[in-house]
This record gives C-alpha cells, sequence and structure tokens, in this order.
C-alpha cells in the first residue's frame, strides 16, 4: 500500500506541475498580447498623427518666425522675410513697423529669423554680404535685412534698420 500512495501521490505532483505550467504559459500569453495590443494602439496613434500633420501644421504654432535655413521654402509664391535681432531693443522699430505691416489689408506674407537663435548664427557675416543668393546656404546676413522672395528666388535685397522701416511703411 506504500507503493501505491507513492505512485498516487507521484501523479498528483506531476498533476499539479501540469497545472502550474499551464497557468504560467497562459499568464504569459495574455501580457503578450496586452502588449501586443498596446503596441498596435500606439503605432496607428502615430502614424495618424504623423500622417495628418503638414508643414503648414508645425509651422502654425510660430507662423511667423522662422530660421534662416527654411527661407527659401515657404509657402507661396511671393513672401517676405525680415533677419534682424530680436533681443536687440535698438532694433524695436522693425518690430512695430512689421506689426503695422501686419494690419494692413493688403499685403505679402511676412516672417522673421530672429538672428539671436543660436540656430541662425552660422548665417551672420562681418564681411561683405551676398545680395543675390540662390539657395539657404548662401545668404549672408550682416546686420537687418529684408528679402522679397518671388517663385522661390530673391527679387529684392534690402539692408539697414532705416531701410526697413521705410519698406514696410509704403
Amino acid at each position: 500500500m506504500a507503493k501505491r500512495n507513492v505512485k498516487k501521490r507521484q501523479v498528483e505532483m506531476e498533476a499539479e506541475d501540469n497545472i502550474k505550467l499551464k497557468n504560467a504559459v497562459i499568464v504569459v500569453l495574455v501580457v503578450l498580447v496586452f502588449l501586443g495590443i498596446f503596441y498596435l494602439i500606439t503605432v496607428a496613434t502615430t502614424k495618424e498623427e504623423s500622417s495628418s500633420e503638414t508643414e503648414e501644421d508645425v509651422t502654425s504654432i510660430y507662423p511667423e518666425e522662422i530660421l534662416v535655413g527654411s527661407s527659401f521654402n515657404r509657402a507661396g509664391s511671393k513672401y517676405l522675410v525680415v533677419y534682424y535681432d530680436k533681443s536687440n531693443s535698438d532694433l524695436s522699430d522693425i518690430s512695430n513697423n512689421i506689426y503695422d505691416y501686419r494690419n494692413k489689408e493688403e499685403k505679402l506674407p511676412l516672417y522673421e529669423a530672429d538672428m539671436s537663435n543660436i540656430f541662425n548664427k552660422e548665417y551672420e557675416t562681418e564681411e561683405e554680404t551676398n545680395k543675390n543668393p540662390e539657395s539657404a546656404k548662401d545668404i549672408m546676413i550682416n546686420g537687418p535685412t529684408l528679402i522679397r522672395f518671388e517663385d522661390k528666388k530673391v527679387a529684392e535685397y534690402i539692408e539697414g534698420k532705416d531701410n526697413i522701416v521705410d519698406y514696410l511703411s509704403k
């Protein structure tokens, strides 16, 4: 009878081990299914957000302020870009005239490139400026500058605070 009890106990232990193994497999599968569903939801949400986000959506946060490197790729065929150091209080006349210009009924879109921005520093020069840049890498700014773009090309290049204020006041 002792052998039968030992054998019965072994069968019960094997059955318990099988149940424990089966439960562990079920728990692992449930966790994997949960993680898979979470991953799919994340991927679907990310794709939906990125596919609906256009360049205009991104720039609409600060639609008027751009980096110098994006001067040639603005929307529209005609627009203005004013390059100046916004932190320089001596150039507040430009800021005021930009505000007044934007309130006019008939105007071109106007963007500002803040030359105090670290990403715009590479476009500053103390030397002669290129008044007819053909791409963003050719732009070199030496003081306040306004460029009128037409069809992604420079149509007019104006330097100096007073000249910019006069241009925007017209």
